[in-house]
């Protein structure tokens, strides 16, 4: 699940998508029962970062690299639903 939310979390970092239609893409598209952000905000992104730094450690796999848009919204205490792309938008 965390390298699922990865993705997600990378999309949403590089303005391709909001995180509303990265969800509505993958329940959609997919038919998931929930989008890649929307899981990553049950898990919640202090604890998805958390996760997300020990698998990276301890596999290397750059899947469970942290994105600094996770990073972000941890350490900010910002939903990953939250629209915006940036802290700055989020905020705006």
């Amino acid at each position: 699940l965390s390298s699922i939310v990865a993705v997600g979390a990378s999309i949403a970092e590089r303005s391709l998508a909001t995180p509303a239609d990265i969800d509505l893409a993958v329940t959609t598209g997919l038919g998931y029962p929930a989008g890649p952000l929307t899981w990553g905000e049950r898990i919640g992104a202090p604890r998805l970062l958390e996760l997300q730094r020990a698998l990276h450690a301890t596999t290397g796999d750059p899947r469970h690299r942290p994105t600094r848009w996770v990073s972000e919204r941890a350490d900010l205490g910002l939903a990953l639903t939250d629209a915006g792309t940036s802290v700055g938008e989020c905020w705006g």
